[in-house]
C-alpha cells in the first residue's frame, strides 16, 4: 500500500514535473529562467503552458479564425522558447489551451500531477489587474501544489 503525501510535503529536490505558464511577455521569461535552471540541476520535466482566451460565441461576429491563428502563432513561439531555453528538449512538453488561464493552470497542474508552477507576478496590464485580478494571486490560491512565484 503506497503512503499518501500531502504536496505540501513534497520539497523541491523531490519535484519531477514542474509546470511553467507564461504570456510570452518579459516577466513570464523570468520564471521560464528559473524553471530552466531549476531543470538542469534536477533534471525535472518541465510542461511550458500558454493560455488563450477562447473565442466570444455571443458576438455576431465570426471570432473562431482569429483565436486558431493566435494558438497557431502561440505554438510557433513555445517552440522557440523551447529550443532557445533548454539544452534537453526532450524533458520539456508545451501546451497552449483555451481558457481562463488562472483556471486553466489549476486545473492542468491538478491533471498532470504537477508538484509545482513557475509562475511570474506580472505580465498583465495594471488595468487588466485591476478588473480582473492578478493570475498569479488566483494561482497561488488554488493550485494543488506548490507555486514558485517569480518577481
Amino acid at each position: 500500500m503506497r503512503k499518501f503525501i500531502h504536496p505540501a510535503m513534497i520539497t523541491p529536490s523531490q519535484w519531477k514535473k514542474i509546470l511553467v505558464p507564461t504570456d510570452f511577455s518579459e516577466d513570464s521569461l523570468k520564471a521560464l529562467h528559473q524553471a530552466q535552471q531549476f531543470q538542469q540541476l534536477t533534471q525535472a520535466e518541465v510542461v511550458l503552458l500558454h493560455v488563450t482566451e477562447p473565442a466570444f460565441e455571443g458576438l455576431r461576429i465570426n471570432t473562431q479564425a482569429k483565436h486558431d491563428q493566435m494558438q497557431m502563432e502561440a505554438r510557433k513561439k513555445m517552440e522557440a522558447l523551447v529550443s532557445a531555453h533548454f539544452s534537453s528538449a526532450s524533458s520539456v512538453t508545451t501546451l497552449v489551451q483555451a481558457g481562463g488561464a488562472a483556471d486553466v493552470i489549476c486545473e492542468l497542474a491538478r491533471t498532470l500531477n504537477a508538484e509545482a508552477i513557475f509562475i511570474a507576478t506580472h505580465g498583465i496590464t495594471a488595468m487588466k489587474h485591476f478588473m480582473l485580478g492578478s493570475v498569479a494571486e488566483k494561482v497561488v490560491r488554488h493550485a494543488p501544489c506548490s507555486v514558485m512565484v517569480v518577481r
